[in-house]
């Protein structure tokens, strides 16, 4: 059974044994269901430590097109490979990827490629790595996957895709030669700082530029990663057609990716607030034929997502259909007058054409909280 402390991280859980005021009087009963109310019920009595399980994710289906297992394999190899550049770069030693790490690069690429060949009815959703070694490995390896998917939709052939998702892959090995402190500083870069991390873009083209085996289709990827249609992106600053497709690709999933994400210094953002930056930047940045191929394999709400609904519930999405990916079923609390408590009701949202998600919230919050406090 797990402790945490009372705080707004428990809306949505359930509460598996009685609660007691120090006078011995229940508070709530076991089964109760968090909501505003008994969160301040219990905070008005001092509670600071509560029992409470997940019950609203309880039997829920997550389906993710790589595997936890699959993802961790992918995201260690990446980080060998670029923590190896980042080793020649500390010894003073021209950074070159050599022949081994370059066969584990291959290995990721077979293994994403004939994963998403098999999964042509799962939309994309992030697998979270708790114990991930760091963002830069496990984002490569997103937008490598998201790279895939988009580029197979948009009809490329399956020898581009790979060279493709190589290039994804490796977009951000520059990042190896540029300070850790800048990459991962929690405030705003100066201008200075921000001119520095932006050479890893030709930093990672420099990397691979004499590697043979790196076709040049992935080394323009790496190179240009960044560039904008109206011409502000760097390093050279090209403007709409000079940017072949196959790097706008990438670009989208890249700027996909890093928004809806955990980074060091900043929270993910929700997705469909992710994708509403992404519909105004392809007005003039991005390509919008990208951006709505990359949507329709985006799962906006996937299964095991806390969402808000118009009429204020909060809920948990249970299932929903590639028709109607925006209008999921949720199992949602219901308030009961009487006592305060909270009944569960499941509703599919796409029938029930009154109600409508609003926001989301964080369910997974909570069980980085326990874990912290049993620890």
């Amino acid at each position: 059974m797990q402790t945490t402390q009372v705080n707004a991280s428990l809306l949505g859980n359930e509460i598996s044994k009685h609660i007691y005021s120090e006078h011995g009087t229940m508070l709530i009963k076991k089964g109760t269901i968090i909501n505003n109310d008994v969160l301040s019920k219990l905070l008005s009595h001092n509670v600071d430590v509560v029992y409470v399980l997940n019950a609203l994710k309880k039997d829920i289906k997550e389906e993710t097109l790589l595997s936890e297992p699959e993802m961790q394999k992918s995201v260690a190899s990446i980080k060998k490979v670029f923590d190896d550049v980042m080793y020649q770069e500390k010894q003073g030693i021209k950074a070159v990827i050599p022949i081994e790490n370059l066969k584990l690069v291959e290995e990721v690429l077979e293994l994403l490629i004939e994963t998403l060949e098999k999964a042509d009815q799962i939309l994309y959703t992030v697998v979270d790595l708790l114990q991930s070694d760091g963002y830069t490995y496990k984002h490569n390896v997103n937008v490598a996957i998201l790279s895939i998917l988009t580029s197979k939709a948009l009809g490329y052939k399956k020898e581009d895709i790979k060279h493709i998702a190589l290039g994804a892959l490796l977009h951000d090995i520059g990042k190896m030669k540029v300070s850790p402190m800048l990459i991962n500083k929690p405030s705003s870069l100066t201008l200075e700082e921000r001119i520095e991390v932006e050479k890893h873009a030709q930093f990672g083209y420099e990397i691979t530029e004499t590697v043979s085996q790196i076709p040049f289709l992935s080394k323009q990827i790496i190179r240009l990663h960044h560039e904008k249609l109206d011409g502000s992106g760097y390093p050279l600053g090209l403007k709409g057609i000079e940017i072949p497709e196959y790097v706008k690709i990438v670009t989208v999933c890249d700027m996909y990716d890093a928004m809806t994400t955990n980074r060091i210094y900043r929270s993910k953002m929700p997705i469909y607030k992710a994708l509403e930056i992404l519909m105004t930047e392809s007005v003039f940045k991005i390509d919008p034929k990208i951006y709505r191929t990359l949507t329709n394999n985006i799962c906006i709400f996937p299964p095991g997502s806390g969402v808000v609904l118009s009429d204020g519930r909060i809920g948990v999405v249970t299932h929903f259909r590639h028709a109607s990916p925006s209008r999921p079923s949720v199992k949602v609390l219901n308030l009961n007058d009487k006592n305060s408590f909270l009944d569960v009701e499941e509703i599919n949202l796409e029938y029930n054409r009154t109600l409508f998600i609003v926001d989301t919230w964080d369910i997974d919050l909570f069980h980085q909280i326990s874990k912290n406090a049993t620890d």
